[in-house]
């Protein structure tokens, strides 16, 4: 007769469940191969709180229902001592020994539970008050309970798994004083997608097809509906997604849950970099100054591309973080700053910390410190474990309500953070959304709003102070002179084509891209190659004519041509400069001319210094000179006329020269007549 009422009473519960089990807070999630062997039973979802004097419900998948519906074969419970506080929590979750059983019901036949079609069963159990047997007499709350889970008598070993059951007392509007704020930071962020040739990464696009692991954070988003909840939704990875969305429709899904997010009201977007950005390793690499800039063209992006852009908010989310980091937030008028509670220095406390506090930087006394919130790794790591969905997300939500059990009397919180490449349990988060949703313990929120409603912790009054700890900042893939030099180049040629030139597009995205520290060196260098290699392909395309110059007089107008190849033709003004030891130049050795598509003839006034042949340089650069337009072009000239001190050499050498043929002539005069009257006279003749 008594496993007659039981076999009733289970047969009950599963008309509940399917029903929803409003009053238990039951979610429901689809059968999942077990998690390990031996094999046994596993859970596929339970009540995630039970009120005083309700009922706790659990679904149970069979590993091997041959094995389970052996004569004998039962699931046994073992309910024990309530856990109030974190050190017992994680005892029990890292050994799996609830320790001494508060409770042992009988034990359940299989047989009598008739497995459905899916090979699961449904238990369930009384707490004092209900109707429902068999009991478990638990008849407070204020903590949560140990529930260990076995199939027993089955012959074999066989598997078990430890759940937790959350009793609170509803008799009361409000079950805790202050009920625990909960905040979800979820990141959808990949490496950049385009390469160095234009083309898109298949590694990164592959994340975005169904299935993928974007897609996977996007159907989160979409499970999530209405739940308060923040995102760091990474600008260049939508921008990608946006594009391979247009040309396959396959992918199109994904990125609508994304703007279907962002669009909701309860959904707060957070400031992010325009790519994924190390920002220690940027500040110690002296490349901090482009962070303002980077967070700028993430804000335009996700504004052009999801219709929705970071609201001025002061909370940010800072991971890895440093001092000058969080600085560089403060600077920026970012004063709330959250962070991962392993960059923190340990400290000793006396429950969990989940209070908020002042960051503490070498510079914070000089310009004030900011308050910052710590994450909650110990939840965060509940869900990344190989247990079954239902399991992970029942254990956090355990876990959340010991802490609300803790310090019922204060405003506190937890932060949830996953890693930035994580691969969500689509099945786990639902549950424990679902879970949280009705939860009288909690208050979930988005990131600005735990600021708002988290106290500070604070010793003899005073608001705790922590610090960071020392970090060891990675390699960029750029150095600041390399991003710099290539950021002076492209600018020049920004100032001589305009911002809408194709080269101009594409390079200042590169160097978005190349900041990225989550790219290697070698790609960064390839898209500064691409850069230089698009900008000497237009300033080689102005060329000067080497032809040989004669000048056949002292001043000369020389014609001197020039060629615009540049594609597509377009006018381009340019700065001609010449130089040479042995030419002047009256009107100036410097013309700002603007050369049409085809040869272009540009005169410059010369003047020859001397005769001879000698070399002439002729330089092209942009306007203001930043910008040269090929090498430097050498040109002979060969000047046959006489300058003016050959002039007058040649007149002194001619007047020096008839004065001297003049004196030789009289000297020789003389001398002759001397000769001729020194000669004696001749004998007259006989």
């Amino acid at each position: 007769m008594k496993r007659l009422v039981t076999v009733a009473l289970v047969a009950a519960a599963t008309l509940v469940l399917g029903a929803g089990l409003a009053r238990a807070q039951v979610t429901t999630l689809a059968p999942t191969a077990p998690a390990a062997a031996p094999p046994g039973v596993h859970l596929v979802a339970q009540s995630t709180w039970v009120p005083l004097g309700g009922e706790f419900v659990m679904r149970l998948h069979l590993d091997n229902p041959v094995l389970a519906m052996r004569p004998g074969a039962t699931i046994a419970v073992r309910v024990g001592g309530s856990t109030i506080s974190r050190t017992g929590f994680d005892a029990v979750i890292h050994d799996g020994d609830i320790g001494n059983s508060l409770l042992t019901p009988d034990p359940i036949p299989v047989a009598s539970l008739h497995p459905d079609a899916h090979h699961d069963v449904t238990v369930a159990f009384g707490l004092p008050g209900s109707d429902v047997r068999p009991l478990l007499n638990v008849r407070r709350s204020g903590g949560v309970y140990p529930v260990a889970v076995q199939l027993t008598n089955t012959g074999t070993p066989s598997g078990a798994f430890v759940t937790w059951l959350v009793v609170v007392d509803t008799s009361t509007p409000h079950p805790v004083a202050d009920p625990l704020a909960v905040s979800f930071v979820w990141p959808m962020v990949a490496p950049p997608a385009r390469i160095p040739d234009g083309s898109l990464d298949a590694s990164v696009t592959a994340q975005m097809q169904p299935g993928g692991r974007l897609d996977r954070i996007a159907t989160v988003f979409a499970r999530a509906g209405s739940f308060p909840y923040s995102v760091v939704v990474g600008p260049e990875t939508v921008e990608t997604w946006q594009r391979i969305a247009r040309s396959d429709r396959k992918d199109e899904a994904g990125f609508a849950r994304v703007r279907a997010a962002v669009a909701r009201s309860t959904t707060e977007l957070l400031p992010t970099s325009y790519v994924p950005i190390d920002d220690v390793a940027l500040e110690a690499a002296g490349l901090g100054d482009v962070l303002p800039a980077q967070w700028a063209a993430g804000a335009r992006t996700l504004r052009a591309v999801l219709g929705h852009a970071p609201a001025a908010a002061e909370a940010t989310f800072l991971d890895p973080a440093s001092d000058s980091a969080v600085d560089r937030m403060r600077a920026m008028h970012v004063n709330k700053v959250a962070v991962r509670d392993t960059a923190l220095i340990p400290i000793t406390e006396n429950r969990t910390p989940a209070q908020t506090f002042e960051l503490d930087t070498a510079v914070g006394n000089a310009v004030g410190k900011s308050r910052s919130a710590q994450t909650a790794s110990f939840v965060e790591d509940l869900l990344t474990t190989n247990d079954p969905p239902a399991l992970k997300a029942e254990r956090a939500l355990a876990a959340i309500a010991e802490v609300a059990y803790e310090s019922p009397g204060l405003a506190r919180g937890l932060l949830i953070a996953p890693a930035p490449d994580w691969t969500p349990d689509v099945a786990a988060l639902t549950t424990l959304i679902d879970g949280l949703r009705n939860d009288p313990l909690v208050q979930p929120t988005t990131l600005d709003g735990f600021f708002d409603a988290v106290s500070s912790e604070q010793a003899d009054s005073v608001d705790v102070e922590r610090h960071l700890q020392p970090v060891e900042p990675s390699a960029t893939p750029l150095t600041s002179d390399e991003y710099n030099q290539a950021v002076q180049q492209l600018d020049a040629y920004r100032d001589v084509v305009g911002p809408r030139d194709p080269v101009v597009v594409d390079g200042e995205r590169a160097l978005r891209l190349v900041l990225s520290t989550s790219i290697t060196g070698d790609r960064a260098h390839a898209m500064l190659a691409h850069i230089d290699t698009g900008i000497h392909g237009f300033t080689n395309a102005i060329t000067a004519d080497a032809k040989r110059i004669t000048l056949t007089s002292r001043r000369a107008r020389v014609p001197l041509t020039f060629v615009n190849a540049v594609s597509p033709a377009r006018p381009v003004t340019v700065r001609i400069h010449l130089d040479s030891a042995k030419l002047q130049f009256p009107t100036g050795s410097d013309q700002v001319v603007t050369l049409k598509p085809g040869n272009n003839t540009v005169t410059f006034d010369v003047e020859a210094r001397t005769s001879g042949t000698f070399p002439m340089t002729i330089t092209l650069s942009s306007a203001d000179g930043a910008l040269a337009f090929g090498a430097p072009v050498r040109v002979t000239v060969r000047s046959a006329v006489f300058g003016g001190a050959a002039v007058a050499l040649t007149v002194a050498a001619l007047v020096f020269l008839a004065l001297w043929w003049a004196n030789h002539f009289r000297r020789s005069r003389r001398a002759r007549r001397t000769a001729s009257s020194r000669a004696p006279t001749p004998a007259p003749a006989t």
